[in-house]
């Protein structure tokens, strides 16, 4: 059981909780007594595990503090007690946090015992009056781009083919629709008066109701006119500007860089393709702007075009100080950062003089960059009281002076990236005391109501916490919208990223699948698509990836030690772990250690299970899900992404050895079917060896029931039958279902049209993989939608609808038309297309939804 206690001076009390299954289990009362158990039963394991978050994140809130093997937790002075009343109770805090060895100086780090913000200044560098290097401009395109910005519709292509030989029909495409000089610019695209076409152009611009001009039209003029056209008025307020880009290359770039020079949001998605000098200080600007778009395109732009950017911005870096110099170092620095320090300096070399790359060094020196005037400390900051940073090596506990550096270095802010000597800091001290210290941080900054401007009161926990923290914060961000505190919950998201493991990516990507609140499950989806981009995958390639492996072993399973006792550890089709003893009966729960055993190892494996038990409880739900959502949507595996992330992951692969799996042609046609067994190996049907089908561009894929053989589906259900194994979800008894034609006329279904049904299961449509739609004014949304691939969705409409951030204000739903078609850029279905574009597994899925939502 989880044990928390709360010790105000005038009461100390204890309250436990465990989550057994559907059951949660409280026992509560004064410390010393044995107090008062209740229990209360929920409809399933996830809901059960819902409650205790909850339950917990209330008790935290309260005051309750976790209690743990080694120092104990003492309260931060809460931040209404005055300074002065903090200050006596340093003294009695100081005595009860520290009970390990305090480190000597000689330990420690050198960013701890001389942090470099204290010590003197360094002597400036001379003001250098330098230009920028010249390198000559190129043309990157990333695979798929530029075809994507030529793209025509088919309606455009067609008028544009006929617009040709007509050279007014060719002015009306570029714009010029309701100008009146359209017929002096049509008879211009005949010769080579460019600079009559561009004061034409010019004085339509000049007429407040014009049309705008059309950058796939102007893009399509006679040459020379159309690109002295382009580079004359600039591709600012002119549609689809990426066309015409494309259609010039690098002849382009001098519009690109007069916008990205006039607007700091202007076109800098344009200007991607092009590596310039000339780019490099609008880029820097825009990337130093507070604007996100802005600086996501920016920083885009600069990783992609690194040299260019330093041949155009160290000038200025080591140049007089103005606003230009500012926005130039902040860039050199990301750019550093992100591992580009030696490019940097091999760059500034190339000026004749010595100076500029020491000036540069120095500027680009990881442990110069802190605030010029940190700010005080919060009231909230109370460390005497907190659990202190041990030392890797000697066990040792930072002194005061230590710990005041580090939490300057925690309070640092991170536009230039994590502070250098936190990565010091981190080396050593143990991860678990640093975890420690920053949830106390955190709970003191959440006693002191979560001021914004103290952010790093949380951020710690993304620069030294670990999985434990990500479980704890966990709960936080799920609650938080409902307090009104939306905005906290999103940084909490950002501090789930930062802490970038396995198991902190799996809890952000379960609040990107389902949480009450449409807002923060939005934001997460972003983070997480983020994410993906950043290592280059897509969103189900890196849950693919995401699956923690939990510590088991190469064959998916955990030896529990007691010394003369032994157990293994196995999992069920719902991924809860179970143990079997030295006789291989499966018990009930692992037992609990007696005299016999060895009292070291029997607690340690102890607290192993329970730790095996919680993680398995936060990802099971989600992986069930995943591998059901694939099969719906036949999605289907590469042969090695297959063995390593499915078949051959350590917690994974028992979910795989209880399906039946299918291997596809280069056709996307089943070839043949087959299952994992235990020990790795592919079986048939009939448990013989199986013989992977040759061919190339084979790929792997869980088959749908509709796709399996009545034969094959009886045999390997046997099959599983006889070795006691459930399937995690219905595959091959799954129920199928086929449109009617009433459904095919109508081109969508509305056999539900009118039904009306609790609110509460529409929302439970996520399960399955549907999502909430649009929030328009006032908060409603009208209808949920689930992906189909291709662009493509269904959509049912809902009445009176799904309040943002209170989904079931309203008790029931009215049911409208389920259609299905292209979705539009808030995955919203604007026009129906027919169900006859839907294959007979997305029918029969959609049709087993609405009935699941209305039974």
């Amino acid at each position: 059981m989880k044990r928390f206690e709360f010790d105000d001076g005038s009461s100390s009390k204890f309250w436990e909780i465990e989550q057994d299954g559907c059951d949660v289990h409280v026992r509560y009362g004064k410390i010393g007594t044995a107090g008062q158990a209740q229990t209360k039963t929920h409809a399933d394991a996830t809901k059960a595990g819902t409650a205790m978050e909850k339950l917990v994140r209330e008790k935290t809130g309260k005051g309750y503090v976790e209690a743990g093997a080694g120092m104990p937790v003492v309260s931060a002075a809460p931040a209404s007690i005055a300074p002065e009343g903090a200050g006596l109770l340093a003294g009695p805090q100081r005595q009860l946090s520290v009970q390990a060895e305090l480190a000597d100086p000689a330990d420690l780090p050198p960013v701890l015992v001389n942090p470099p913000w204290l010590a003197a200044a360094r002597p400036a560098h001379a003001v250098l009056t330098l230009a920028p290097l010249a390198l000559p401009e190129r043309e990157q395109w990333q695979p798929g781009c530029r075809a994507a910005w030529l793209a025509l519709d088919d309606d455009f292509a067609k008028q544009l083919d006929a617009a040709r030989s007509d050279p007014l029909a060719l002015a009306w495409l570029s714009g010029f629709r309701d100008s009146p000089q359209r017929e002096q610019i049509a008879a211009l695209l005949g010769g080579a008066d460019s600079d009559r076409l561009i004061a034409l152009a010019r004085e339509h611009r000049s007429i407040p109701t014009r049309y705008m001009l059309d950058g796939r039209g102007i893009a399509n003029l006679p040459a020379p006119l159309g690109l002295a056209l382009w580079n004359a008025l600039g591709c600012d307020d002119v549609s689809n500007p990426g066309y015409a880009v494309a259609r010039f290359g690098l002849d382009a770039l001098p519009s690109v860089v007069t916008l990205c020079r006039a607007s700091p949001y202007g076109a800098l998605g344009l200007a991607l393709p092009f590596g310039a000098v000339v780019l490099a200080q609008p880029m820097a600007r825009s990337f130093a702007s507070k604007n996100r778009w802005a600086r996501e395109n920016a920083r885009e732009w600069l990783l992609a075009h690194p040299e260019h950017a330093a041949c155009g911005l160290i000038c200025v870096a080591v140049g007089k100080t103005c606003p230009a110099r500012a926005h130039a170092i902040v860039t050199l620095r990301m750019l550093a950062h992100e591992g580009q320090c030696a490019l940097l300096l091999e760059v500034a070399a190339r000026y004749p003089q010595a100076d500029v790359a020491a000036a540069l060094a120095d500027l680009l020196d990881p442990y110069q960059l802190f605030p010029a005037k940190p700010s005080a400390f919060p009231g909230f900051w109370q460390p005497a009281g907190w659990r202190r940073p041990l030392l890797a090596h000697n066990g040792k506990a930072l002194p005061d002076s230590a710990i005041e550096q580090l939490g300057c270095m925690l309070r640092f802010p991170s536009d230039d990236g994590v502070y250098a000597g936190i990565a010091d800091v981190k080396k050593a001290c143990t991860a678990q005391s640093l975890a420690d210290f920053a949830w106390d941080i955190f709970l003191a900054w959440v006693g002191a109501g979560g001021p914004p401007k103290e952010g790093w009161g949380m951020g710690a926990l993304g620069l030294i916490g670990n999985d434990d923290s990500a479980r704890k914060l966990t709960p936080y961000l799920r609650g938080w919208p409902g307090e009104s505190q939306h905005q906290r919950a999103v940084a909490g998201l950002d501090v789930l990223a930062a802490i970038g493991s396995d198991t902190a990516l799996t809890l952000l990507n379960g609040i990107a699948q389902k949480v009450k609140f449409k807002a923060l499950q939005d934001r997460a989806r972003e983070k997480i698509a983020q994410i993906a981009d950043a290592r280059g995958l897509g969103v189900e390639e890196l849950e693919d990836r995401l699956a923690p492996d939990l510590g088991l072993d190469d064959d998916g399973t955990l030896l529990l030690d007691f010394g003369p006792r032994q157990f293994r550890v196995g999992f069920d089709e719902a991924l809860k772990p179970f143990v079997r003893d030295g006789a291989k009966l499966r018990l009930a729960d692992l037992p609990k250690p007696n005299k016999a055993d060895h009292k070291d190892l029997s607690a340690a494996a102890v607290e192993r299970f329970k730790a095996l038990k919680k993680d398995a409880r936060t990802i099971a739900t989600q992986q069930v899900r995943r591998l059901e959502a694939a099969m719906c949507a036949q999605r289907r595996w590469s042969m090695e992404v297959f063995g390593q992330c499915l078949a051959g992951h350590p917690l994974v692969r028992h979910l795989v050895q209880r399906l039946v799996w299918g291997v596809y042609g280069s056709e996307a046609n089943l070839l043949a079917c087959f299952r994992v067994a235990v020990d790795g190996g592919w079986t048939d049907a009939a448990d013989a060896p199986f013989a992977l089908p040759e061919g190339d561009g084979l790929r792997i894929g869980i088959v749908h029931a509709l796709d399996v053989a009545a034969a094959d589906a009886a045999a390997f259900g046997q099959l599983f039958a006889d070795y006691e194994l459930v399937q995690p979800f219905a595959q091959i008894g799954r129920d199928v279902y086929m449109a009617s034609a009433a459904d095919l006329a109508a081109g969508s279904f509305e056999r539900w049209v009118g039904v009306v049904v609790p609110s509460g299961r529409v929302l439970a449509l996520e399960n399955q993989g549907w999502r909430r739609g649009r929030a328009w004014d006032g908060g409603a949304i009208w209808n949920v939608n689930k992906p189909l691939g291709g662009g493509r969705a269904a959509q049912l409409d809902l009445s009176p609808g799904l309040m943002a951030n209170n989904p079931e204000e309203f008790a029931e739903q009215r049911l409208g038309r389920l259609i299905v078609g292209a979705t539009d850029r808030h995955g919203e279905v604007p026009v129906a297309a027919s169900l006859a574009t839907l294959d007979a597994i997305a029918i029969s899925e959609l049709i087993r939804d609405m009935g699941r939502l209305h039974s």
